[in-house]
Protein backbone atom coordinates (compact mmCIF):
# COMPACT_ATOMS: atom_id res chain seq x y z
CA UNK A 1 0.00 0.00 0.00
CA UNK A 2 2.99 2.65 1.00
CA UNK A 3 4.53 2.02 -2.61
CA UNK A 4 1.25 2.52 -4.33
CA UNK A 5 1.09 5.88 -2.10
CA UNK A 6 4.33 6.63 -2.86
CA UNK A 7 3.84 6.04 -6.78
CA UNK A 8 1.01 8.25 -7.09
CA UNK A 9 2.18 11.00 -4.94
CA UNK A 10 5.37 11.45 -6.97
CA UNK A 11 3.15 11.03 -10.69
CA UNK A 12 0.96 14.17 -8.75
CA UNK A 13 4.60 16.18 -8.32
CA UNK A 14 5.92 14.93 -11.20
CA UNK A 15 3.10 16.40 -13.12
CA UNK A 16 2.91 19.36 -11.21
CA UNK A 17 6.48 20.30 -12.15
CA UNK A 18 5.90 19.58 -16.13
CA UNK A 19 2.65 22.15 -15.48
CA UNK A 20 5.50 24.45 -14.28
CA UNK A 21 7.82 23.76 -16.74
CA UNK A 22 4.82 24.24 -19.79
CA UNK A 23 4.00 27.20 -17.70
CA UNK A 24 7.47 29.07 -18.28
CA UNK A 25 7.99 27.96 -22.07
CA UNK A 26 4.32 29.80 -22.68
CA UNK A 27 5.79 32.95 -20.62
CA UNK A 28 8.76 33.12 -22.65
CA UNK A 29 7.39 32.79 -26.18
CA UNK A 30 8.98 35.98 -26.44
CA UNK A 31 11.84 35.74 -25.02
CA UNK A 32 14.97 36.10 -27.58
CA UNK A 33 16.76 32.89 -27.93
CA UNK A 34 14.93 31.05 -25.11
CA UNK A 35 14.44 27.26 -25.97
CA UNK A 36 11.86 25.35 -24.99
CA UNK A 37 12.66 22.62 -22.26
CA UNK A 38 10.30 19.44 -21.94
CA UNK A 39 10.00 16.85 -19.14
CA UNK A 40 10.11 13.04 -19.73
CA UNK A 41 8.99 10.30 -17.61
CA UNK A 42 11.30 7.03 -16.48
CA UNK A 43 10.36 4.05 -14.29
CA UNK A 44 13.35 3.59 -11.57
CA UNK A 45 13.44 1.03 -8.77
CA UNK A 46 9.17 0.66 -8.97
CA UNK A 47 9.21 4.26 -8.80
CA UNK A 48 8.20 7.54 -11.71
CA UNK A 49 11.03 9.91 -12.26
CA UNK A 50 10.70 12.65 -13.78
CA UNK A 51 13.69 14.29 -15.92
CA UNK A 52 13.66 17.79 -17.50
CA UNK A 53 15.76 18.44 -20.56
CA UNK A 54 16.25 21.14 -23.59
CA UNK A 55 16.07 19.75 -26.78
CA UNK A 56 17.94 21.69 -29.18
CA UNK A 57 15.97 22.90 -31.99
CA UNK A 58 16.82 25.94 -34.33
CA UNK A 59 14.47 28.87 -33.73
CA UNK A 60 13.29 31.56 -36.67
CA UNK A 61 15.45 34.81 -37.04
CA UNK A 62 13.89 38.29 -36.99
CA UNK A 63 15.75 40.96 -38.18
CA UNK A 64 15.82 43.78 -36.23
CA UNK A 65 18.19 46.26 -38.62
CA UNK A 66 20.85 47.33 -35.09
CA UNK A 67 24.31 46.25 -35.79
CA UNK A 68 25.10 44.72 -32.45
CA UNK A 69 22.27 42.32 -32.45
CA UNK A 70 23.55 38.89 -33.26
CA UNK A 71 22.00 35.79 -34.27
CA UNK A 72 23.28 32.05 -34.40
CA UNK A 73 22.15 30.13 -37.78
CA UNK A 74 23.61 26.52 -36.52
CA UNK A 75 24.11 24.42 -33.02
CA UNK A 76 26.76 26.79 -31.82
CA UNK A 77 26.21 29.24 -28.57
CA UNK A 78 28.11 32.66 -27.69
CA UNK A 79 30.04 32.82 -24.54
CA UNK A 80 29.32 35.07 -21.89
CA UNK A 81 31.51 35.87 -18.87
CA UNK A 82 29.84 36.80 -15.80
CA UNK A 83 30.82 39.06 -13.36
CA UNK A 84 31.80 36.38 -11.00
CA UNK A 85 33.67 34.52 -13.88
CA UNK A 86 31.38 32.59 -14.54
CA UNK A 87 31.15 31.09 -18.35
CA UNK A 88 27.82 30.79 -19.92
CA UNK A 89 26.69 29.46 -23.42
CA UNK A 90 23.13 31.66 -24.43
CA UNK A 91 21.90 32.16 -28.16
CA UNK A 92 20.25 35.61 -27.24
CA UNK A 93 22.12 37.69 -29.35
CA UNK A 94 20.80 40.86 -28.31
CA UNK A 95 23.84 42.85 -27.18
CA UNK A 96 25.45 46.11 -27.09
CA UNK A 97 28.30 48.28 -25.73
CA UNK A 98 28.65 49.65 -22.67
CA UNK A 99 30.11 52.63 -21.39
CA UNK A 100 33.40 51.20 -21.54
CA UNK A 101 32.89 49.77 -24.94
CA UNK A 102 32.42 46.32 -23.96
CA UNK A 103 29.85 44.21 -25.58
CA UNK A 104 27.31 42.80 -23.54
CA UNK A 105 24.13 41.71 -22.75
CA UNK A 106 21.57 42.66 -21.40
CA UNK A 107 22.37 41.33 -17.97
CA UNK A 108 25.50 42.83 -18.35
CA UNK A 109 27.74 39.86 -19.19
CA UNK A 110 30.35 40.07 -21.30
CA UNK A 111 30.54 38.18 -24.84
CA UNK A 112 33.74 36.80 -25.09
CA UNK A 113 36.11 36.12 -28.11
CA UNK A 114 39.17 36.91 -29.36
CA UNK A 115 40.81 40.57 -29.62
CA UNK A 116 42.41 41.00 -33.08
CA UNK A 117 45.60 43.67 -33.22
CA UNK A 118 44.92 45.79 -36.11
CA UNK A 119 48.85 45.72 -37.52
CA UNK A 120 48.25 42.02 -38.06
CA UNK A 121 49.64 40.31 -35.11
CA UNK A 122 46.86 37.85 -33.96
CA UNK A 123 47.01 35.53 -31.15
CA UNK A 124 46.47 31.92 -31.07
CA UNK A 125 42.74 31.52 -30.35
CA UNK A 126 42.06 28.96 -27.46
CA UNK A 127 39.54 28.47 -24.70
CA UNK A 128 42.44 29.23 -22.16
CA UNK A 129 42.87 33.04 -23.44
CA UNK A 130 39.20 34.04 -24.46
CA UNK A 131 38.34 37.86 -23.38
CA UNK A 132 36.21 40.37 -23.24
CA UNK A 133 35.13 42.05 -26.90
CA UNK A 134 35.33 45.37 -26.42
CA UNK A 135 35.99 48.64 -28.91
CA UNK A 136 37.60 51.83 -28.91
CA UNK A 137 35.99 54.59 -30.29
CA UNK A 138 39.28 56.24 -30.43
CA UNK A 139 40.60 53.42 -32.47
CA UNK A 140 42.78 54.63 -35.07
CA UNK A 141 43.80 52.73 -38.24
CA UNK A 142 48.10 53.90 -38.28
CA UNK A 143 49.25 55.71 -41.27
CA UNK A 144 51.06 53.32 -44.29
CA UNK A 145 53.41 55.16 -46.28
CA UNK A 146 53.62 54.92 -49.94
CA UNK A 147 56.04 52.09 -51.11
CA UNK A 148 54.63 51.41 -54.61
CA UNK A 149 52.60 53.37 -57.39
CA UNK A 150 51.07 52.10 -60.54
CA UNK A 151 50.40 54.41 -63.36
CA UNK A 152 47.94 53.26 -65.85
CA UNK A 153 46.24 54.57 -69.38
CA UNK A 154 47.55 55.54 -73.02
CA UNK A 155 49.90 58.54 -73.95
CA UNK A 156 48.91 59.47 -77.12
CA UNK A 157 51.89 58.45 -80.51
CA UNK A 158 49.83 61.17 -82.31
CA UNK A 159 51.17 63.74 -80.00
CA UNK A 160 54.23 64.40 -81.71
CA UNK A 161 56.24 67.47 -80.70
CA UNK A 162 56.69 70.39 -83.29
CA UNK A 163 59.63 73.20 -83.79
CA UNK A 164 58.53 76.46 -83.89
CA UNK A 165 58.69 78.43 -86.50
CA UNK A 166 59.10 82.33 -87.73
CA UNK A 167 59.24 83.79 -91.65
CA UNK A 168 59.77 86.89 -92.97
CA UNK A 169 56.68 88.28 -94.81
CA UNK A 170 58.57 88.55 -97.64
CA UNK A 171 61.39 87.36 -99.49
CA UNK A 172 64.39 89.61 -100.40
CA UNK A 173 64.96 89.66 -104.02
CA UNK A 174 68.19 90.71 -106.18
CA UNK A 175 68.22 93.95 -107.84
CA UNK A 176 66.30 94.38 -111.11
CA UNK A 177 64.56 90.62 -111.15
CA UNK A 178 62.15 88.43 -109.29
CA UNK A 179 65.28 85.67 -108.83
CA UNK A 180 65.28 85.38 -104.54
CA UNK A 181 68.44 86.76 -103.50
CA UNK A 182 70.92 84.05 -101.91
CA UNK A 183 73.36 84.55 -98.69
CA UNK A 184 75.97 85.58 -101.11
CA UNK A 185 74.16 88.56 -102.09
CA UNK A 186 75.27 91.75 -101.45
CA UNK A 187 72.35 93.95 -99.58
CA UNK A 188 72.77 96.92 -101.82
CA UNK A 189 72.36 94.71 -104.64
CA UNK A 190 69.10 94.28 -102.81
CA UNK A 191 65.83 95.22 -104.85
CA UNK A 192 65.12 96.20 -101.07
CA UNK A 193 67.80 98.73 -100.72
CA UNK A 194 67.37 102.00 -102.19
CA UNK A 195 69.47 102.25 -105.30
CA UNK A 196 70.10 105.88 -104.57
CA UNK A 197 70.72 105.64 -100.77
CA UNK A 198 72.51 103.03 -100.41
CA UNK A 199 73.64 101.40 -97.11
CA UNK A 200 77.14 102.46 -96.15
CA UNK A 201 79.77 101.77 -93.19
CA UNK A 202 78.15 101.88 -90.06
CA UNK A 203 74.68 101.81 -91.33
CA UNK A 204 72.90 99.27 -88.41
CA UNK A 205 70.42 96.41 -88.51
CA UNK A 206 68.51 96.35 -85.20
CA UNK A 207 67.97 92.98 -84.16
CA UNK A 208 66.02 91.84 -81.13
CA UNK A 209 63.13 89.58 -79.86
CA UNK A 210 63.20 86.29 -77.24
CA UNK A 211 64.55 83.00 -76.91
CA UNK A 212 62.82 79.63 -76.72
CA UNK A 213 62.68 80.28 -72.94
CA UNK A 214 61.66 84.05 -73.18
CA UNK A 215 65.11 85.31 -72.35
CA UNK A 216 65.83 88.81 -74.08
CA UNK A 217 67.96 88.77 -76.94
CA UNK A 218 68.93 92.19 -78.25
CA UNK A 219 71.82 92.87 -80.77
CA UNK A 220 72.80 94.81 -83.48
CA UNK A 221 74.24 94.34 -87.75
CA UNK A 222 76.68 97.12 -88.69
CA UNK A 223 76.92 97.54 -92.19
CA UNK A 224 80.65 97.62 -93.57
CA UNK A 225 83.33 95.53 -94.37
CA UNK A 226 85.49 96.47 -91.50
CA UNK A 227 82.32 95.65 -89.53
CA UNK A 228 79.69 92.75 -89.36
CA UNK A 229 79.66 92.57 -93.06
CA UNK A 230 78.13 93.70 -96.33
CA UNK A 231 75.72 90.27 -97.69
CA UNK A 232 72.68 88.60 -96.37
CA UNK A 233 75.19 85.85 -95.30
CA UNK A 234 76.68 88.09 -92.75
CA UNK A 235 73.31 89.07 -91.18
CA UNK A 236 72.48 85.89 -90.92
CA UNK A 237 75.44 85.40 -89.09
CA UNK A 238 74.74 88.01 -86.37
CA UNK A 239 71.66 86.58 -85.75
CA UNK A 240 72.56 82.62 -85.36
CA UNK A 241 75.09 83.98 -83.23
CA UNK A 242 75.71 82.68 -79.60
CA UNK A 243 76.52 83.63 -76.19
CA UNK A 244 75.16 86.01 -74.07
CA UNK A 245 76.62 89.41 -72.51
CA UNK A 246 78.03 88.44 -69.47
CA UNK A 247 77.20 91.82 -67.27
CA UNK A 248 73.31 92.25 -68.46
CA UNK A 249 72.92 88.68 -69.43
CA UNK A 250 71.14 89.38 -72.86
CA UNK A 251 71.92 86.94 -75.25
CA UNK A 252 73.69 88.22 -78.28
CA UNK A 253 71.38 86.31 -81.15
CA UNK A 254 69.60 82.80 -81.20
CA UNK A 255 72.22 80.66 -81.99
CA UNK A 256 71.77 78.32 -78.96
CA UNK A 257 67.70 78.04 -79.59
CA UNK A 258 67.03 78.44 -83.38
CA UNK A 259 68.80 78.39 -86.84
CA UNK A 260 68.12 80.68 -89.13
CA UNK A 261 68.83 80.64 -93.13
CA UNK A 262 67.60 81.87 -96.05
CA UNK A 263 65.09 79.88 -98.14
CA UNK A 264 63.94 81.01 -101.33
CA UNK A 265 64.96 84.08 -100.34
CA UNK A 266 62.85 84.80 -97.22
CA UNK A 267 64.89 84.59 -93.47
CA UNK A 268 63.33 80.98 -91.69
CA UNK A 269 64.39 80.94 -88.04
CA UNK A 270 63.54 77.41 -86.65
CA UNK A 271 64.24 76.36 -83.24
CA UNK A 272 66.47 73.64 -82.83
CA UNK A 273 64.36 71.61 -80.30
CA UNK A 274 60.82 70.71 -80.84
CA UNK A 275 57.91 72.17 -78.00
CA UNK A 276 56.84 75.14 -76.73
CA UNK A 277 58.71 78.31 -77.50
CA UNK A 278 58.56 81.95 -76.69
CA UNK A 279 60.68 82.73 -79.79
CA UNK A 280 60.05 85.84 -81.67
CA UNK A 281 62.46 87.64 -83.89
CA UNK A 282 61.67 91.87 -85.00
CA UNK A 283 64.43 93.62 -87.25
CA UNK A 284 64.35 97.39 -88.80
CA UNK A 285 66.84 99.97 -90.01
CA UNK A 286 68.11 102.72 -87.53
CA UNK A 287 66.18 105.93 -88.70
CA UNK A 288 69.52 107.07 -88.27
CA UNK A 289 71.19 105.69 -91.27
CA UNK A 290 72.55 107.17 -94.43
CA UNK A 291 71.25 104.15 -96.18
CA UNK A 292 67.62 103.01 -97.29
CA UNK A 293 66.93 99.35 -96.82
CA UNK A 294 63.09 97.86 -96.57
CA UNK A 295 63.31 94.63 -93.88
CA UNK A 296 60.51 92.50 -94.02
CA UNK A 297 58.07 91.83 -90.69
CA UNK A 298 58.47 88.51 -88.97
CA UNK A 299 55.68 86.19 -87.98
CA UNK A 300 55.03 82.57 -86.43
CA UNK A 301 54.31 80.66 -89.11
CA UNK A 302 54.52 77.25 -87.12
CA UNK A 303 53.59 77.21 -83.35
CA UNK A 304 55.86 75.38 -81.16
CA UNK A 305 54.37 72.04 -79.85
CA UNK A 306 55.12 69.79 -76.89
CA UNK A 307 53.38 66.34 -76.32
CA UNK A 308 52.70 66.22 -73.03
CA UNK A 309 50.67 63.96 -70.43
CA UNK A 310 50.51 64.86 -66.78
CA UNK A 311 48.76 63.78 -64.12
CA UNK A 312 48.81 64.14 -60.01
CA UNK A 313 49.27 61.43 -56.79
CA UNK A 314 48.03 61.53 -53.50
CA UNK A 315 50.73 59.37 -51.93
CA UNK A 316 51.64 59.06 -47.83
CA UNK A 317 54.23 59.52 -45.22
CA UNK A 318 54.85 57.99 -42.43
CA UNK A 319 52.73 60.24 -40.09
CA UNK A 320 49.59 59.61 -42.83
CA UNK A 321 50.22 63.26 -44.06
CA UNK A 322 49.22 62.62 -47.93
CA UNK A 323 51.51 64.50 -50.81
CA UNK A 324 50.71 65.65 -54.41
CA UNK A 325 53.17 64.23 -56.91
CA UNK A 326 52.56 66.02 -60.13
CA UNK A 327 54.07 62.78 -63.46
CA UNK A 328 54.91 64.74 -66.35
CA UNK A 329 55.59 62.87 -69.94
CA UNK A 330 56.92 64.56 -72.74
CA UNK A 331 57.38 63.14 -76.22
CA UNK A 332 60.34 63.43 -77.73
CA UNK A 333 61.18 63.52 -81.44
CA UNK A 334 62.21 59.57 -81.59
CA UNK A 335 59.11 57.19 -82.19
CA UNK A 336 58.54 55.30 -78.97
CA UNK A 337 60.53 57.63 -76.31
CA UNK A 338 58.83 59.68 -73.95
CA UNK A 339 60.79 61.92 -70.60
CA UNK A 340 58.81 61.56 -67.59
CA UNK A 341 59.48 63.99 -64.40
CA UNK A 342 58.14 64.13 -61.30
CA UNK A 343 57.92 67.58 -59.30
CA UNK A 344 55.94 67.98 -55.90
CA UNK A 345 53.23 70.69 -55.63
CA UNK A 346 54.10 71.63 -51.89
CA UNK A 347 57.35 71.88 -49.80
CA UNK A 348 57.77 68.63 -49.74
CA UNK A 349 62.02 67.81 -51.55
CA UNK A 350 62.13 65.27 -54.68
CA UNK A 351 66.12 64.93 -55.24
CA UNK A 352 66.26 66.00 -58.87
CA UNK A 353 68.75 63.16 -59.47
CA UNK A 354 65.81 60.66 -59.20
CA UNK A 355 63.13 62.93 -60.69
CA UNK A 356 63.43 62.41 -64.21
CA UNK A 357 63.87 59.94 -66.85
CA UNK A 358 62.32 58.07 -70.16
CA UNK A 359 60.24 55.31 -71.08
CA UNK A 360 60.16 53.36 -74.28
CA UNK A 361 57.70 51.85 -76.23
CA UNK A 362 57.64 49.05 -79.24
CA UNK A 363 55.95 49.22 -82.37
CA UNK A 364 52.57 47.58 -80.80
CA UNK A 365 52.68 50.27 -78.11
CA UNK A 366 53.78 48.22 -75.12
CA UNK A 367 56.30 49.71 -72.50
CA UNK A 368 59.64 48.09 -72.92
CA UNK A 369 61.51 49.94 -70.28
CA UNK A 370 61.25 52.50 -67.77
CA UNK A 371 64.55 53.79 -66.71
CA UNK A 372 65.65 56.83 -64.52
CA UNK A 373 68.43 59.20 -65.95
CA UNK A 374 71.41 58.90 -63.17
CA UNK A 375 70.53 55.03 -62.51
CA UNK A 376 68.49 55.07 -60.21
CA UNK A 377 65.09 52.29 -59.38
CA UNK A 378 62.75 54.77 -57.36
CA UNK A 379 61.93 58.13 -56.49
CA UNK A 380 62.59 59.34 -52.64
CA UNK A 381 60.82 62.24 -51.33
CA UNK A 382 61.27 64.00 -48.17
CA UNK A 383 58.00 65.05 -46.70
CA UNK A 384 59.45 67.96 -44.41
CA UNK A 385 57.46 67.41 -41.73
CA UNK A 386 59.42 65.13 -39.50
CA UNK A 387 58.04 61.91 -41.05
CA UNK A 388 60.88 59.51 -42.22
CA UNK A 389 61.82 59.92 -46.09
CA UNK A 390 59.39 58.30 -48.36
CA UNK A 391 60.86 55.70 -51.29
CA UNK A 392 58.31 55.15 -54.23
CA UNK A 393 58.84 52.29 -56.64
CA UNK A 394 56.93 53.39 -59.87
CA UNK A 395 55.36 50.14 -61.83
CA UNK A 396 54.11 51.31 -65.23
CA UNK A 397 54.00 47.64 -66.82
CA UNK A 398 50.86 45.55 -67.21
CA UNK A 399 50.21 42.07 -65.95
CA UNK A 400 46.91 40.07 -65.23
CA UNK A 401 45.42 42.41 -63.11
CA UNK A 402 47.27 45.80 -64.15
CA UNK A 403 46.80 47.37 -67.64
CA UNK A 404 50.11 49.57 -67.59
CA UNK A 405 50.54 52.32 -69.49
CA UNK A 406 50.26 52.26 -73.47
CA UNK A 407 51.14 54.25 -76.73
CA UNK A 408 48.85 53.63 -79.21
CA UNK A 409 46.78 56.39 -81.26
CA UNK A 410 44.03 57.45 -79.00
CA UNK A 411 43.20 60.03 -76.35
CA UNK A 412 45.98 60.50 -73.83
CA UNK A 413 44.32 59.08 -70.25
CA UNK A 414 47.10 58.99 -67.63
CA UNK A 415 46.02 58.29 -64.53
CA UNK A 416 47.05 56.76 -61.25
CA UNK A 417 45.60 53.17 -60.76
CA UNK A 418 46.39 52.69 -57.33
CA UNK A 419 48.94 52.98 -54.72
CA UNK A 420 50.10 51.12 -51.45
CA UNK A 421 49.83 53.97 -48.59
CA UNK A 422 47.41 55.20 -46.39
CA UNK A 423 46.12 58.23 -44.20
CA UNK A 424 45.82 57.75 -40.49
CA UNK A 425 42.07 56.58 -40.04
CA UNK A 426 39.25 57.09 -37.80
CA UNK A 427 36.96 54.30 -37.07
CA UNK A 428 33.93 54.80 -38.11
CA UNK A 429 31.90 51.94 -37.97
CA UNK A 430 32.23 47.87 -37.88
CA UNK A 431 30.65 44.79 -39.47
CA UNK A 432 30.42 41.32 -38.35
CA UNK A 433 31.12 38.74 -40.65
CA UNK A 434 29.46 35.34 -40.79
CA UNK A 435 32.17 33.34 -39.26
CA UNK A 436 32.04 35.80 -36.26
CA UNK A 437 34.88 38.36 -37.22
CA UNK A 438 34.52 42.07 -36.46
CA UNK A 439 35.39 44.24 -39.19
CA UNK A 440 36.26 48.01 -38.48
CA UNK A 441 35.54 50.61 -41.11
CA UNK A 442 38.15 53.37 -41.06
CA UNK A 443 37.78 56.92 -42.40
CA UNK A 444 40.94 55.99 -44.52
CA UNK A 445 38.87 53.67 -46.64
CA UNK A 446 40.79 50.97 -44.96
CA UNK A 447 39.34 47.62 -43.10
CA UNK A 448 40.79 46.01 -40.83
CA UNK A 449 40.06 43.11 -38.60
CA UNK A 450 38.92 44.31 -34.69
CA UNK A 451 38.17 40.50 -33.07
CA UNK A 452 36.71 37.48 -33.59
CA UNK A 453 33.78 35.96 -31.10
CA UNK A 454 34.14 32.73 -29.91
CA UNK A 455 31.48 30.34 -30.01
CA UNK A 456 31.15 26.58 -28.37
CA UNK A 457 29.42 23.90 -29.42
CA UNK A 458 28.65 20.55 -27.79
CA UNK A 459 28.36 16.86 -28.53
CA UNK A 460 25.14 16.75 -26.76
CA UNK A 461 23.63 20.17 -26.78
CA UNK A 462 20.18 19.35 -25.49
CA UNK A 463 22.12 18.11 -22.09
CA UNK A 464 22.63 21.69 -21.33
CA UNK A 465 21.65 23.04 -17.95
CA UNK A 466 19.55 26.27 -17.77
CA UNK A 467 20.52 29.34 -15.46
CA UNK A 468 19.35 32.43 -15.23
CA UNK A 469 17.63 34.27 -18.31
CA UNK A 470 18.32 32.56 -21.52
CA UNK A 471 21.97 31.43 -20.73
CA UNK A 472 23.70 27.32 -20.31
CA UNK A 473 25.82 25.57 -18.73
CA UNK A 474 27.61 22.65 -19.74
CA UNK A 475 26.90 19.17 -17.59
CA UNK A 476 28.26 15.85 -18.26
CA UNK A 477 25.94 14.49 -20.49
CA UNK A 478 26.63 17.80 -22.57
CA UNK A 479 30.41 17.00 -23.00
CA UNK A 480 33.07 19.56 -22.98
CA UNK A 481 32.82 22.79 -25.13
CA UNK A 482 34.12 22.89 -28.15
CA UNK A 483 35.40 26.83 -28.77
CA UNK A 484 36.83 28.10 -32.16
CA UNK A 485 34.93 30.36 -34.52
CA UNK A 486 31.12 29.88 -36.16
CA UNK A 487 32.05 28.57 -39.96
CA UNK A 488 34.73 25.77 -37.89
CA UNK A 489 31.20 24.38 -36.38
CA UNK A 490 29.09 25.02 -39.67
CA UNK A 491 27.63 27.72 -38.09
CA UNK A 492 27.03 31.50 -39.32
CA UNK A 493 26.56 34.50 -37.56
CA UNK A 494 23.94 36.87 -38.57
CA UNK A 495 24.22 40.64 -37.92
CA UNK A 496 21.37 42.30 -37.47
CA UNK A 497 18.79 39.71 -36.52
CA UNK A 498 18.31 37.79 -33.31
CA UNK A 499 17.03 34.28 -32.88
CA UNK A 500 13.24 34.17 -31.34
CA UNK A 501 11.65 31.95 -28.96
CA UNK A 502 11.48 27.99 -30.42
CA UNK A 503 8.19 27.71 -28.12
CA UNK A 504 4.99 26.43 -30.03
CA UNK A 505 2.62 27.57 -28.56
CA UNK A 506 0.03 24.72 -29.80
CA UNK A 507 2.55 21.78 -28.95
CA UNK A 508 2.96 23.70 -25.09
CA UNK A 509 -1.47 23.61 -25.00
CA UNK A 510 -1.30 20.01 -25.70
CA UNK A 511 1.16 19.79 -22.98
CA UNK A 512 -0.56 21.16 -20.95
CA UNK A 513 -3.74 19.29 -21.21
CA UNK A 514 -2.04 15.84 -21.24
CA UNK A 515 -0.04 17.33 -17.89
CA UNK A 516 -3.81 17.98 -16.79
CA UNK A 517 -5.12 14.59 -17.45
CA UNK A 518 -2.38 13.10 -15.70
CA UNK A 519 -2.34 15.09 -12.53
CA UNK A 520 -6.25 13.93 -12.00
CA UNK A 521 -6.04 10.72 -13.01
CA UNK A 522 -2.48 10.20 -10.59
CA UNK A 523 -4.82 12.37 -7.66
CA UNK A 524 -7.77 9.78 -8.63
CA UNK A 525 -5.31 7.26 -7.46
CA UNK A 526 -4.39 9.02 -4.29
CA UNK A 527 -8.10 9.47 -3.47
CA UNK A 528 -8.42 6.10 -4.32
CA UNK A 529 -5.58 4.35 -2.19
CA UNK A 530 -6.74 7.15 0.94
CA UNK A 531 -10.55 5.63 0.93
CA UNK A 532 -8.99 1.86 1.02
CA UNK A 533 -6.45 3.06 3.70
CA UNK A 534 -9.80 4.28 5.52
CA UNK A 535 -11.61 1.22 4.91
CA UNK A 536 -9.43 -0.97 5.94
CA UNK A 537 -8.85 0.79 9.02
CA UNK A 538 -12.61 0.38 10.06
CA UNK A 539 -12.33 -3.26 9.43
CA UNK A 540 -9.70 -3.54 11.52
CA UNK A 541 -7.83 -5.14 8.57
Amino acid sequence: MSQALSSALAGLQGQMRTIELLGSNVANINTVGYKASRMTFLEALGQVIDVEYTPFKQGDLEATGFQTDLAIRGESFFIVDTPDDDRYFTRAGAFFFDQEGALVNSSGYTVQGWMSNINGVEEVQTLANLEDIHLDSNLKAEALASKNLWLSGNLSSGLVPIAQKWTAGFPFTQRGTVTPAESTTELNDLDETSSTEQLADGDVIVINGSAKDGSTIETIFTYGAGNDGTTLGDLLAIINATGKDPVTGIYNGWGDFANAELVNGEIVMTDKVPGDSETSLNMYANPSNTGAISIPYYEETSEGFTGRVSTSAVIYDTLGESHNLVFEFTKTELPGQWTWSVTPSGDEVIDPANSTGSIYFNDVGQVTSFVYDNGYSRIEMEPVNGGANVALQVHVSGSNQFTGITQFNSNSTLSVRKHDGRATGELTGFEVEEDGAIMGSFSNGVSLKLAQLAVGEFTNPSALAKVTGSNFIETIKSGDVNIGKADEFGSTVEQGYLELSNVDIAEQFSQIIEAQRAFQASSRVLSTLNQVIQDSTKLGL
